[in-house]
């Protein structure tokens, strides 16, 4: 690979147009950078949440570790494109015209909205083209049983310990269909109301019955108080619960999840947990 240029918050230029291209090829662009070759805040906003998703350092720095994984996600792509006969040309890492164009025709040979960037739909048919598992149609549900049996009785001892503690914790999301998750991306985006996640569907562990949503409830009315989140919180960290209000792009109090290891590109590539 040739010496990359370290690029960050304040660099210009051809490298931070390539950068931006991959991350938008990639279906990274959750914030809606421009691809001008300007590293602003919303381009390291992307960075730091790629850099997070593969245990990198998130400062927002692109440097040689960064610029490897990076490059190696686009070769991946490029490789299975050529190899189901879209010829995104020569496996170089960056999504350029050529690998955009590959992805727009896999994407109308399979039924799917012709965007020419990898969202998580294309990228389960592309690297998962016969799933064992019907995820992507099954309907939204609160029923802890939607959860992966694992998630559910970490899920079931949180609930247990809130109660030991008069915390009146209920769970009000688990199982998020990829439709919903959808509606939830667009919001805020081209939709109305407040931005609440950076997930498309297919990209949430919520999506693949790893995650859940709860909060505490006074009264029978749900509490916006948030001491009693942050209580909420630590209980699901003592059971195993990796808890939202931990997050680092995205603070998120009523989440929790057990990821057992995978990132959501994980799951989209056929990986399941082995417990």
């Amino acid at each position: 690979m040739p010496v990359l240029p370290i690029i960050q918050l304040g660099s210009t230029g051809h490298y931070v147009k390539l950068l931006q291209m991959n991350l938008n090829g990639l279906a990274l662009n959750f914030n809606g950078f421009v691809l001008n070759g300007v590293f602003d805040i919303k381009t390291s906003e992307a960075t730091k949440n790629f850099q997070d998703r593969f245990e990198i350092n998130p400062d927002g720095i692109v440097g040689p570790v960064t610029w490897k994984v990076l490059l190696e996600q686009v070769k991946v792509v490029q490789k299975l494109l050529n190899a189901r006969g879209h010829h995104a040309g020569y496996l170089d890492g960056w999504f350029g015209a050529a690998t955009t164009n590959a992805v727009h025709r896999f994407q109308t040979v399979n039924g799917l909205y012709s965007s020419g960037i990898v969202e998580p739909r294309s990228r389960r048919r592309l690297f998962d083209p016969y799933p064992r598992d019907n995820y992507e149609y099954r309907p939204s549900s609160s029923d802890l049983r939607s959860l992966h049996p694992h998630v559910a009785v970490l899920a079931r001892r949180f609930l247990e310990l809130t109660r030991a503690h008069n915390l009146d914790v209920r769970i009000y999301t688990a199982f998020r269909s990829w439709d919903e998750q959808d509606r939830l991306f667009a919001q805020g985006r081209w939709m109305p109301g407040y931005v609440v996640t950076n997930a498309r569907g297919g990209d949430s562990y919520h999506n693949w019955g790893l995650a859940f949503d709860a909060a505490p409830y006074e009264n029978g009315i749900q509490s916006n108080d948030p001491q009693k989140f942050v209580r909420m919180g630590h209980f699901g960290q003592q059971v195993g619960l990796q808890w939202g209000g931990t997050f680092r792009t995205l603070v998120d109090y009523p989440h929790f999840q057990y990821t057992f290891g995978l990132n959501t590109w994980d799951l989209l590539h056929g990986v399941r947990p082995s417990v």
